[in-house]
């Protein structure tokens, strides 16, 4: 009998062994107690995209289109096969009366699960096929300094072009034909109205036969209509894409994704546009049409310098032939300060000077991981004025890296446009060998001092659109 007892309680630790529990991150019980419904990411056991990324590589595509379609198809069809049976489950809860809203991380094998109950966090827990359920979190956008508001009417709707654009010498590009057309730019923060009279003819949701579809996403809500209630989005996009005098490449076009739905970021939301970027989808996240990417991605976001996380979109972004440009950060001129995903190989991090092209106060500075050059150049980032969110023919000032940030995509549009067939690392190499230098300031980190090319405080130096064209 006692051997009977014995065989039986090995054979429960076996069945333990082969189907463990999943870890549960601790916030989620703790978001739990606060509400009754939150949302979790999921993560596989039987994730592992290595074979899957080979077999893309091993076909060695050419074209763009190619490029962004097939490594879709293959890495959803790995994701699809890993998460079969949770989205079963989940669809069996939905008959039950539950309703939860899946996003398929396709890039990394994640699936988001929005609106669960601790019941369902449970069920998920003990499925055999999930490693882990992991808590949303927060990264709060760099606080940015707020200056003057005005409004267009006020000066006849016609104003002169802003400090910014004079200073990284733009206007001299478009003289010579060059001001980004042909060139769409991705922008993931807070949203933007669209409707802003130096904003609406540069989105491509207006374009004749275009609508909202493939051109905005907002993965909390899946909002329609784009909006932007805080207005860092809308003022960074207007100085990238935007006309009259505030916008670097006023011939772009651009497409937005809200990660930001405050003055807060969702590591989901992010997540969910960096996916969207690589192969975008109609508002309610369904259709893909991975041809209607972006050239580049403009990213005024960012947390503590070291982290990967973000890497695999930047990955598959590289993978075909998108930028990712992110603001450094605004942690101030200390050394090792520099943030995440700013910081990494595959991103193409902006500093912030002043009007007199010194290094802004709040500006953080290098090096990056292993050593690196970070930031990898500078712009305009104090006292920059652009679009508001509030009016459509509002104008408000900013100052951070988030300013200079789209300085910097506006300025890769323009290269783009004067090198047709040149890649990422090409048109990024351009921007920092035609990059000026800036005013040192006396100061040294890593043994290299601010006033050498490059440096960890301005990078190559501050851009310079004409000479990059």
């Amino acid at each position: 009998m006692k051997f009977q007892i014995a065989l039986a309680v090995f054979g429960l630790a076996c069945l333990a062994l082969a189907n463990p529990i999943a870890r549960v991150e601790e916030k989620i019980y703790q978001d739990l107690e606060q509400s009754d419904l939150i949302n979790v990411m999921v993560t596989f056991r039987r994730a592992e995209t290595k074979a899957a990324w080979d077999r893309f590589y091993s076909l060695r595509l050419t074209t763009r289109e190619a490029i962004l379609e097939t490594q879709h198809a293959i890495l959803k069809d790995h994701a699809d096969v890993i998460q079969a049976d949770v989205t079963a489950l989940l669809e069996k809860t939905a008959l039950a009366g539950k309703r939860h809203y899946l996003e398929q991380l396709w890039i990394t094998t994640e699936l988001i699960v929005r609106d669960v109950d601790r019941e369902t966090v449970e069920l998920l827990r003990n499925h055999p096929d999930v490693e882990s359920l992991v808590a949303e979190q927060f990264i709060q956008l760099e606080e940015t300094e707020e200056g003057e508001s005005f409004d267009l009417r006020d000066y006849n709707n016609t104003i002169q072009n802003e400090w910014g654009i004079v200073n990284v010498q733009a206007p001299a590009a478009w003289a010579r034909g060059f001001n980004g057309a042909g060139q769409v730019i991705g922008n993931i923060d807070t949203g933007v109205r669209a409707t802003h009279v130096l904003l609406a003819s540069r989105y491509r949701g207006n374009q004749p036969g275009e609508n909202h579809d493939y051109n905005w996403r907002a993965p909390t809500g899946s909002a329609a209509v784009p909006s932007d209630t805080n207005g860092h989005g809308t003022h960074c996009i207007g100085t990238h894409s935007g006309t009259g005098g505030i916008g670097v490449a006023p011939g772009s076009l651009f497409t937005a994704c809200r990660g930001c739905a405050t003055a807060a970021c969702s590591t989901f939301d992010l997540n969910g546009c960096g996916n969207f970027m690589a192969c975008p989808t109609n508002t309610a996240g369904g259709a893909a049409q991975c041809a209607r990417a972006p050239h580049l991605v403009s990213n005024s976001w960012g947390g503590g310098g070291g982290q990967t996380w973000y890497n695999p979109i930047l990955t598959a972004w590289r993978n075909a032939g998108i930028a990712g440009i992110f603001a450094q950060g605004n942690s101030g001129t200390a050394c090792n300060t520099a943030g995440s995903p700013a910081d990494q190989p595959l991103a193409f991090g902006v500093g912030s000077i002043t009007s007199t092209n010194t290094l802004s106060t709040f500006s953080s500075v290098g090096p990056g991981p292993a050593g690196a050059i970070k930031p990898n150049v500078a712009a305009p980032g104090t006292s920059v004025a652009s679009a508001s969110h509030l009016a459509d023919t509002g104008l408000r000032t900013l100052s951070g890296t988030s300013m200079a940030c789209p300085h910097a995509a506006g300025a890769y549009a323009v290269a783009r446009q004067s090198t047709p067939g040149a890649g990422v690392v090409a048109i990024q190499n351009r921007i920092q060998s035609s990059a000026l230098a800036h005013v040192s300031g006396g100061r040294t980190c890593a043994g290299v001092p601010e006033g050498s090319r490059p440096n960890h405080h301005v990078g190559h130096g501050r851009i310079n659109v004409n000479g990059a064209a």
